[in-house]
């Protein structure tokens, strides 16, 4: 339906080559300390910034290989986080069916643990990759829900949900 729906942009290049670089030498550290957990965190982190910076194919090389160990820490918030960014990296490949199975992991990793925090932000990914795919019904369940996430606990992203929301209308007002 639309290639990009609402696609983050950094607003500080410059900022995110420096954090890119910056995680990917923390990353190596702790590759090398053979730390599981922290090349999980620090993974999806590098991957969520390399997606960022419109280097998904090389964010989703990067998480590929490591889906089983992120599979070993899924009582881990970060493993949560890993699922979210290798869906996001899927998504904007094109590559949908895996991106679906990414979010879904991810939001039921959310909701069984109790993190809100990435539930919404779960949420508000996957309902603007559902918004690309056409499913306009199912992607405003999802801003509905991340909204609901992000007024409860007060945090400022809710206006990007209701812009999202906003947008979504016009979609839909347009395809009627």
């Amino acid at each position: 339906m639309t290639d990009h729906f609402q696609r983050f942009t950094a607003p500080d290049a410059s900022a995110l080559a420096r954090e890119i670089a910056q995680t990917r030498g923390a990353l190596s550290k702790a590759q090398a300390a053979e730390d599981p957990l922290a090349v999980v965190d620090l993974a999806g982190d590098l991957a969520s910034m390399l997606t960022t910076d419109r280097r998904e194919a090389e964010a989703r090389d990067l998480l590929a290989p490591l889906q089983s160990l992120a599979r070993e820490h899924l009582a881990e918030e970060s493993a949560g986080w890993f699922f979210l960014a290798f869906g996001t990296a899927s998504q904007y490949l094109g590559l949908r069916a895996e991106a679906n199975v990414m979010f879904t992991q991810a939001f039921e990793l959310a909701q069984a643990q109790g993190w809100e925090r990435l539930e919404h932000f779960v949420l508000m990914h996957w309902g603007r990759s559902l918004v690309e795919e056409g499913r306009l019904v199912r992607a405003r369940q999802c801003f509905v829900q991340s909204l609901a996430i992000r007024e409860r606990l007060n945090d400022p992203r809710a206006s990007s949900t209701r812009r999202a929301l906003d947008a979504l209308g016009e979609l839909e007002s347009s395809a009627s």
